[in-house]
This record gives C-alpha cells, sequence and structure tokens, in this order.
C-alpha cells in the first residue's frame, strides 16, 4: 500500500499547524453551524453543555484551551454514542464535550490545509479548498460526453466505511504523514482511538472512527490514498472517488479490467469491502453486443443524479420525489393555517408563497434543490415537476385533490402570478450565472440580520453578558 508522503511535502508537526488564530476560526465556525441548523448547538455529551453554554464565557474558555494545546497538555475526553435512523440507513453518531469538537474542528482543518496538494485530484470529498460535489458531478458529465462508445463502468461504495477502518493500518501509515513523536500524533491517536462513555463504564473503540466528528473525514479521505494512487496512474482511466462512494469509466475495456483488479486488491490490503449492491459492472453499448462482464446499461445513478446514455443527466426517481416531499412537508407543516384560509383564493395565496420560500429561503431546501437544478439539464422532466407542484397546490386551495379541472378555477398563469415558482425558469438563471449562490444569499442576509439586531438594547445587554452575537438569533429561537 503506497501511503508515502508525495514530495516536496513534509511531515505534519503540531508548531506547524497550531497557532492561537486557528483556535479561534475552529471556534467561529463552529459558531457558524447554528446560523442555519440551531439544534445542532443544543446537542450536549455526557457534560450537559450547550454549544451555547460554552459561547456564554467565549473569551476564558478559549484561552483556557489555548492554553492547554499550547503547553500540549490537553488530551480528548470520552463521548457518548446516539444511534439514529435517517430514512432506513442506520448511523452512530459520536458527540464529544465542545471543547473536544472545537478541538477536533482545529485538527481537521489545520490537517487539510497542510495536506490539500498531496491528496489526489480525483479525491473529491472533505478537501481544503475547491473541489466538492458539484465540481465531481460537472467533470462526469462533461468527459462522459465527451468519450467515444463503447464506454466500460466500474461503480464501487464501500461497506459500512467510517466503522470498518482498521487502527493498526491506519496509525502505521499516519507515520508517513505525521511526525510519529509529534503531540499533534498523540491528538491524532486519541481520536482514533477514541473513547465512548457507555452504561458498563468507558471503552476504547477498536475499529473505526467516531462518525460525526470533523477529523474522522480526513482520516477517512487519508485512508483511501492507496487507492487513488493505484487507480488514478492506469491510462485512459476517468477516476472520480467522493468520500468512499467512487466511479471510474473509460473506452478501453482492458482497463477497466485492469482497474477492477486493482480495486479488490487495494480495498482487501485496507480490509475494506464494497457494498453487494453497489458493486456495479457495466457499459454503454457501442450497438446491440453483449459483453460477459459489463452489462449493457442506458443509465446509472451516482450522488442524486441520473447519468444516461444519451448524454443528458436528470432526476433519479427517488431524488424527483424527494423534491415533491419537500413540498409536501412544507403544506404538511403549514396545515393548520391552510385550513383557518376560508377562501380558496387567499389558501392559493398562501400555498403559493408557502412554496415560494421554500425555493428561495429555506436553508436545505435550497441547497438540496439547487444542487440537481444546477446539474439536470433534461428540462422536460422538471416541467412535470413544476406541473405537480401546480396541481399540489390546487389540490389544496379546493381540497379536492389532483385534478386537471382545478385549472379552469385559476389558471396555471393566474398562479405563476400569484408568485408560484418554476424550477424550469430558476435551473435557466443558475446555469447562467444570474443567480448567486442561494446559500451565500441566505448567508449574508443573516449576517445583516444579525449585525441589526445587535443595535437593539436587548442585544446589547445580551452583548454585555458575555454572550457572542453571533449566536444571539439562535438563542432565541431555540427558547
Amino acid at each position: 500500500m503506497d501511503f508515502s508522503l508525495p514530495a516536496p511535502h513534509r511531515k505534519a508537526t503540531f508548531r506547524s499547524l497550531y497557532s492561537e488564530l486557528a483556535l479561534h476560526k475552529a471556534a467561529l465556525k463552529a459558531y457558524t453551524k447554528p446560523m442555519f441548523s440551531w439544534r445542532k448547538a443544543l446537542s450536549t455529551s455526557h457534560d450537559g453543555r450547550t454549544l451555547y453554554d460554552f459561547a456564554r464565557h467565549t473569551p476564558q474558555n478559549l484561552q483556557r484551551l489555548h492554553d492547554l494545546l499550547r503547553r500540549q497538555e490537553f488530551h480528548f475526553r470520552e463521548g457518548i454514542a446516539q444511534h439514529f435512523n435517517f430514512n432506513g440507513k442506520r448511523r452512530t453518531i459520536f458527540l464529544f464535550p465542545w471543547e473536544e469538537r472545537i478541538v477536533d474542528l482545529l485538527l481537521y482543518q489545520g490537517l487539510s490545509r497542510h495536506f490539500h496538494a498531496a491528496f489526489s485530484p480525483h479525491s473529491y470529498a472533505y478537501r481544503f479548498r475547491g473541489f466538492g460535489v458539484d465540481d465531481c458531478q460537472h467533470r462526469i458529465a462533461r468527459q462522459l460526453a465527451a468519450l467515444p462508445r463503447p464506454v466500460y463502468f466500474l461503480k464501487r461504495d464501500i461497506a459500512n466505511y467510517f466503522p470498518s477502518i482498521d487502527h493498526a493500518v491506519l496509525l502505521q501509515a499516519l507515520e508517513e504523514w505525521i511526525d510519529p513523536g509529534d503531540y499533534l500524533f498523540d491528538l491524532v491517536r486519541e481520536r482514533i482511538k477514541f473513547q465512548v462513555r457507555t452504561s458498563n463504564g468507558t471503552e476504547t473503540a477498536t475499529r473505526g472512527v467516531a462518525f460525526g466528528t470533523a477529523v474522522a473525514c480526513f482520516l477517512a479521505n487519508f485512508y483511501l490514498v492507496p487507492l487513488d494512487r493505484a487507480l488514478e496512474s492506469l491510462p485512459g482511466i476517468h477516476y472520480f472517488r467522493y468520500a468512499d462512494d467512487f466511479l471510474l469509466f473509460t473506452s478501453d475495456r482492458n482497463e477497466a479490467v485492469e482497474a477492477g483488479r486493482r480495486i479488490d486488491e487495494v480495498l482487501s490490503s485496507l480490509k475494506l469491502a464494497s457494498k453487494p449492491g453497489h458493486h456495479l459492472d457495466f457499459c454503454f453499448p457501442a450497438g446491440g453486443e453483449l459483453d460477459p462482464l459489463f452489462e449493457s446499461a442506458q443509465k446509472f445513478r451516482h450522488l442524486g443524479l441520473e447519468f444516461r446514455a444519451n448524454g443528458s443527466v436528470g432526476l433519479s426517481r427517488d431524488k424527483g420525489r424527494k423534491i415533491r416531499n419537500l413540498f409536501r412537508f412544507a403544506f404538511r407543516r403549514a396545515a393548520r393555517r391552510l385550513r383557518a384560509a376560508r377562501l380558496p383564493e387567499r389558501r392559493a395565496l398562501l400555498a403559493v408563497d408557502l412554496a415560494r420560500k421554500l425555493v428561495e429561503n429555506g436553508f436545505r431546501s435550497v441547497a438540496i434543490i439547487d444542487y440537481y437544478l444546477k446539474h439536470v439539464d433534461d428540462e422536460a422532466q422538471l416541467e412535470l415537476l413544476d406541473r405537480w407542484l401546480a396541481e399540489e397546490i390546487l389540490a389544496i386551495t379546493f381540497q379536492n385533490g389532483h385534478r386537471k379541472g382545478n385549472f379552469k378555477k385559476i389558471s396555471f398563469g393566474r398562479l405563476r402570478a400569484m408568485g408560484l415558482p418554476s424550477l424550469v425558469h430558476r435551473r435557466r438563471l443558475l446555469r447562467h450565472g444570474h443567480l448567486e449562490s442561494s446559500f451565500f444569499v441566505l448567508r449574508n442576509t443573516r449576517l445583516i440580520e444579525q449585525v441589526r439586531g445587535r443595535l437593539s438594547p436587548g442585544a446589547r445587554r445580551k452583548r454585555q453578558a458575555g454572550f457572542p452575537p453571533g449566536l444571539e438569533a439562535a438563542t432565541q429561537k431555540s427558547r
């Protein structure tokens, strides 16, 4: 396994990564999350303290952390395990006290920045700058469209990845990147062999990294470096890895077969296995010929998008359902307000306003919808979603289900005049650069609101009490 550090990179030490400024940047990063999901700031570990408890005495708490780190006396305490079911996917998330989370974020930011150029350009997740899922999907579509048929694909997703990482392999490999005699290596080792408080006492993990912690993302990315190097060295291979989900394709069948052999070899050496249901070898054929190793296909799904043999990109069926459910849940949350509106016209205006706010102002919904709109070029599919949304609003308006006759009472054009959003139109604005990324628009709006809030007498009293201004708005919502 090739974990060697590429020249001219040097091994990391605590002194090369740490500064008081870096600690404050990590704390600021932790503080900004409640601007978009305030419930995260209320999560607690065994100490029972929220982020707001830590933030009430920010200067003193950060100074204490800085002193411990500067003297190299900080050590991670144990966390607790919480089990969740996300749409049928069971996840165990480990929650540590907020001091630990800030230092954990400090390590992630420092290591990701220091080794950014050492990672493969074919790895798109958990990078310090650039890359990301949007860049990954754009490059797949562009390179796939340029290849002649047939095209041979290998698609893999590692089974139970974060809990399956082998500690002995990981620690031995990290000695190539981090000075093993340095305090930094001690901190990273504590995050690998993390401790968990249970009903039977404190247990030390013997396998896997702590899912839910920031530095676990760096470690997960690092652990697959040998896979990146084994595949990117093959000529003619187009390779894309997003965390533990990777895809490669080529017009050379022999290269595809060799790539499959290398994947199996590297995963075996790392003591990992791919999910059986995501272990796919297929091809976009040139004609009607059959291949014994690569099943003929006309489309495939990757990271929520559907790539097709004709070069178009659309939504898979479940992602189309996901977008519809965003609207359904918004209408369901406002069911009482909708029922209180007795006149159909009033209900229509209210439902249209809910849909418009979801598309333009909802943090989570905007991120999801705009991600798909930036990549999908099947406008006919989006037109069907627009039609469905109009029918759903009319069904709420007249309380009689989806009926075409409802458009005789309130026409599609009239709904548009009320402000009904169009996914087709929004896609065109995004694709042509006429609409700034909504996430940053919303972020800036929220920051402006917070500045205005700090000018109010109530906000000034909170600031005098030592509460960070950036958390005030979220605190009010949490009460």
